[in-house]
């Protein structure tokens, strides 16, 4: 029998197969794969991408099937990345992974917002150029505007938000599949066999070119647990690890090809003076100049389907953390259909406000990546750490499942490590500003602070550090960039 949402009897089981697979997939697929190929090739060769990826294929593989196992282990916890780590690790572990993913969405959001309208500015002039690209008056004017129409189509209901997701992801994957194949057509076994001959001593050696290409793919990937967070709206948990591993490897598919077949068709440092997107400057090596507007059309599909699936997960995971006491309950409310009202409008909100500091700041999209990439990494080691906690309380233990959850462990902690040491402590920063919506919470439900001394230290450690980063941000220590 269909779920119900608590006070309004409403139907919240709607979302398919496919339904789910196009949440993740869009969540995964944003602006960074039309630029892939030169941002693989700006930091490594050829003979590094390609070995790259077969360490991110094991990797987010892994990764990937620790979220399927969690599912499948405990399909009772249907509040996805956030239930993991507070299921696993306590209510205060958990409540760092719901904000910390909460604000990763926005970030993101925040940069997909820039990107659509630097990207609208090589037809409209209005919308800035070159280093004022999507940073004008009148982008933020249209991006706060887009942000609205985004909300408004989600408070409309989750069914109908994930239908348009589904004709986006549609429009997205005919678009990229035509962008493969010109690749393929163009690709040139020779050409392909010198770049992998050539070795340029300017990137540093294979192991720091693997590492920066790492940089890359890991903002790539990010959205892989869309579904497990819809977990509670999915007709069947059967359908979560299914739509889970399926994107996964449609995406690993798709940026494989498009960072490896470039080699085949231009040199690398051709590859490497490619304009942003990157895939518009070799399709129209292959086909012509014109191309390059029909791929910019396809970055606007991708960049648009990406923001709604992420503002749908930055609302949903502030509803599920609330449901479980974790956040305040005025996030718990429900509208006539079904849509947690109240975490919209917060997540609406906080990204407007996000907005307003970036233009005022002339926030770079590059930052805002990096600083959404730490916060969301750390909620994806909980939940691998937890996917190993299952499996070793288990009554038998099965090595191979050992051996990939431990996969998927040292990878996340790969990723934080790649992903930037310094954004991870900015981070806390973030963090810090949480902590008053966990005091308001326990205050509501009349519970201590902390339930132990280990989450009495964690919290110490995140106001400690976040006030060292603060200074050293302060003061011109730590910069970004």
């Amino acid at each position: 029998m269909a779920a119900k949402t608590p006070s309004s009897g409403v139907n919240v089981r709607d979302l398919t197969f496919f339904a789910l697979f196009s949440l993740t997939f869009g969540s995964m697929m944003g602006s960074g794969v039309f630029d892939i190929p030169q941002n693989m090739a700006n930091r490594s060769g050829a003979v590094a991408v390609v070995l790259h990826w077969f360490i991110v294929a094991a990797g987010m593989l892994a990764l990937a099937w620790s979220f399927v196992y969690i599912s499948n282990k405990r399909p009772d916890i249907k509040s996805g990345i956030y239930g993991y780590a507070k299921f696993g690790f306590g209510d205060y572990v958990g409540f760092t992974s719901a904000w910390g993913y909460f604000l990763n969405a926005l970030l993101g959001n925040a940069s997909y917002l820039i990107y659509i309208f630097a990207t609208l500015g090589n037809f409209f002039p209005i919308f800035g150029h070159g280093s004022t690209a999507g940073a004008t008056f009148s982008s933020f004017l249209c991006e706060s505007l887009l942000i609205w129409i985004v909300m408004a189509l989600i408070i409309r209901g989750v069914k109908e938000a994930s239908i348009v997701n589904i004709m986006i992801t549609t429009v997205k994957l005919m678009a990229l599949a035509a962008l493969i194949l010109v690749f393929i057509y163009g690709f040139k076994t020779e050409i392909f066999a010198k770049n992998m001959a050539t070795h340029d001593l300017h990137l540093g050696s294979m192991l720091d070119q693997i590492k920066a290409t790492m940089l890359v793919t890991v903002w790539d990937f990010l959205g892989i647990e869309a579904a497990c967070i819809y977990a509670i709206y999915a007709k069947s948990m059967k359908d979560v690890g299914r739509a889970t591993m399926l994107a996964v490897i449609v995406v690993l598919i798709i940026d494989t090809l498009l960072s490896v077949l470039p080699f085949g068709i231009m040199s690398t440092s051709s590859v490497q003076a490619l304009s942003t997107p990157s895939t518009a400057g070799v399709m129209a090596t292959v086909v012509g100049p014109i191309s390059a507007n029909i791929i910019r059309f396809a970055v606007l599909i991708c960049v648009i389907g990406a923001l709604l699936a992420w503002n749908m997960l930055a609302t949903n995971i502030l509803f599920l953390s609330a449901s479980d006491r974790t956040m305040p309950k005025f996030l718990t409310k429900i509208n006539n259909r079904g849509v947690p009202v109240n975490a919209a409008l917060m997540a609406g909100f906080t990204l407007q406000f996000i907005m307003i500091c970036a233009y005022f700041s002339q926030a770079v999209y590059l930052n805002m990546i990096m600083i959404a990439t730490s916060l969301v990494l750390v909620p994806y080691l909980l939940a691998a750490m937890f996917s190993v906690k299952l499996i070793i309380t288990d009554k038998k233990i099965y090595v191979y499942e050992l051996i990939k959850g431990s996969l998927s462990v040292a990878y996340a902690i790969w990723m934080i490590y790649a992903g930037g040491l310094k954004y991870l402590a900015i981070s806390t920063l973030m963090y810090l500003i949480g902590i008053a919506l966990f005091y308001k919470a326990r205050k509501e439900d009349n519970r201590k602070m902390f339930e132990n001394k280990f989450e009495i230290v964690l919290c110490a450690t995140i106001v400690i550090l976040a006030f060292v980063c603060g200074y050293c941000w302060y003061t011109g220590i730590l910069v970004l960039g």
